[in-house]
């Protein structure tokens, strides 16, 4: 008979939880303006404008998701119905007040889903449920959304709840490359404590690796070949 192997959670201890649970996939980051694209358009094509909402607010914001399902309506409107210039709220990991404009992207978005709805009530939860009265989804049925959106399109990269944030994360850093404060904008903006935690986040220090060790196979082509 074979001899069953156990798996020592204090020898492998990454691969674990502090419960001795296996530790879910990590989210990517969508690193293309194709797999955005491709992201917006499953949505859309499929009516689905309550979930293409939040995954524009998501990666405009880089919130947690726990945060952007407590966002109700009168978070991006006044009381005479016109946009506010930002959210400002308490995060629920952090208890730290982060403000982030509303940006053109998603005004647009949360148009469109309040007119494909037929409704705007300012106490109304934006990522509403559809079951109960004023109830908005959980993080577990937002994860399961975008698992199925990363199963229909045949993804090459893993979309739990947390690939808004590191998809904001990667295009911040992405976009503004070249300023020096960058990082150190996101990190604050994080709440990390150190830019190389940054930079592993959003998946900027892994793709340099990759870079730097097929930049060495060109030479180890160069030296043998």
């Amino acid at each position: 008979m074979y001899k069953q192997l156990s798996i020592n959670k204090n020898q492998y201890p990454i691969n674990f939880t502090s419960q001795g649970k296996p530790k879910a996939r990590a989210a990517d980051s969508v690193k293309t303006k194709g797999g955005l694209r491709k992201i917006k358009k499953y949505f859309l094509d499929r009516k689905q404008y309550r979930n293409y909402c939040l995954f524009i607010v998501g990666i405009a914001t880089g919130y947690r998701c726990s945060d952007l399902l407590r966002l109700k309506f009168s978070d991006f409107f006044n009381e005479d119905y016109s946009f506010k210039k930002e959210l400002d709220i308490i995060e629920q990991k952090t208890r730290k007040r982060r403000k982030m404009p509303i940006t053109g992207n998603m005004r647009n978005a949360i148009k469109l889903y309040a007119e494909k709805s037929g409704t705007l009530n300012l106490d109304d939860y934006v990522f509403k449920s559809r079951e109960g009265h004023n109830k908005p989804i959980d993080v577990s049925s937002a994860r399961r959304i975008f698992n199925k959106m990363e199963t229909d399109l045949n993804l090459p990269y893993h979309c739990s709840t947390h690939f808004l944030r590191k998809t904001f994360a990667y295009w911040f850093v992405n976009k503004y490359k070249n300023d020096m404060t960058a990082i150190a904008t996101l990190q604050e903006m994080l709440n990390h404590s150190s830019e190389k935690i940054t930079l592993r986040y959003c998946g900027i220090e892994k793709e340099r690796q990759n870079e730097m060790i097929e930049g060495l196979d060109g030479l180890w082509g160069e030296i043998l070949n």
